[in-house]
């Protein structure tokens, strides 16, 4: 395929108000080498214009080594695959879902809403980065195109999610089915078989949603095992211990929250920017 100058020769795309770049003679042979080694047929010339984020994901080994392996996935019969639609269009991270793409809806001011969240650690983001290298299908690839995309600081890019899609793509499953149509090209996402314990993951993650949507108050490690627990009720795994959720929660946020302990008191934990409203 020859670059044209009215579209980026990777996404085929409208320039619009995106960041482009144009290639020199070694951008031009460093990204032929890089076809070559995907077995893609784009070629491009010196003076080529293209998306600059286009083009460091198509040139990024660690993505072309992903793409080899999602290519010989997809040649194994034994493998099973779904098709589903993300959107990899234009992306407003105060609007649009981290993980699907498509616009969050939302209720007014003061009305809580368990159907999305807000990034509000800046854990979050090496999480996630680390579930796309386990991941290493073509959702995690635009999930850490958007993450790069904002250095990380996804708090600060006042990111927002869907519960729903969040909970899938950390427990390796899914698009989920009312999230799956977007306005741009199929996506395929490998299927990873079910995963470990997916009933204690799940109520893991939507008691984590509860905690920080609730981060003013004083929770104890009890009240979000018992908040975990809740979630368990038509399962028939339980909650996790005090002391497993305590070291799951402290890995699951990082530096990000606190854990006050006292002798003959509940373990209270709340993130680190709110410790010094907590009195004992």
């Amino acid at each position: 395929m020859s670059a044209s100058q009215e579209t980026c020769p990777f996404c085929e795309k409208g320039f619009g108000s995106e960041e482009t770049v144009v290639i020199g003679k070694k951008g031009a042979d460093g990204i032929n080498n890089a076809s070559d080694k995907r077995g893609d047929n784009i070629i491009v010339a010196p003076k080529t214009r293209v998306h600059k984020s286009c083009r460091a994901n198509y040139i990024n080994q660690n993505y072309i080594d992903s793409h080899k392996k999602t290519n010989q996935l997809e040649c194994t019969p034994s493998v099973v695959k779904r098709s589903a639609r993300v959107s990899v269009g234009p992306y407003d991270s105060s609007t649009d879902c981290l993980y699907c793409g498509n616009k969050v809806v939302k209720f007014e001011f003061g009305v809580k809403n368990d159907d999305y969240g807000c990034v509000k650690t800046d854990c979050f983001a090496d999480t996630i980065l680390s579930i796309c290298k386990t991941r290493a299908d073509e959702w995690a690839f635009t999930v850490q195109g958007r993450v790069q995309y904002y250095g990380g600081d996804l708090h600060a890019a006042d990111c927002l999610y869907h519960r729903s899609c969040d909970i899938n793509f950390r427990t390796l499953r899914d698009i989920p089915n009312q999230h799956r149509v977007g306005p741009s090209e199929n996506k395929r996402c490998r299927k990873l078989g079910r995963p470990r314990d997916t009933d204690q993951e799940e109520a893991f993650f939507r008691m984590c949603a509860f905690f920080e949507d609730n981060d003013e108050e004083q929770l104890s490690i009890t009240d979000l095992a018992n908040k975990m627990e809740e979630y368990l009720h038509e399962s028939e795994c339980g909650a996790y211990g005090n002391q497993y959720l305590k070291c799951q929660l402290m890995k699951h946020y990082g530096d990000s929250i606190f854990v006050a302990e006292g002798d003959g008191l509940q373990d209270i934990v709340t993130f680190r920017e709110r410790t010094g409203r907590i009195l004992r």
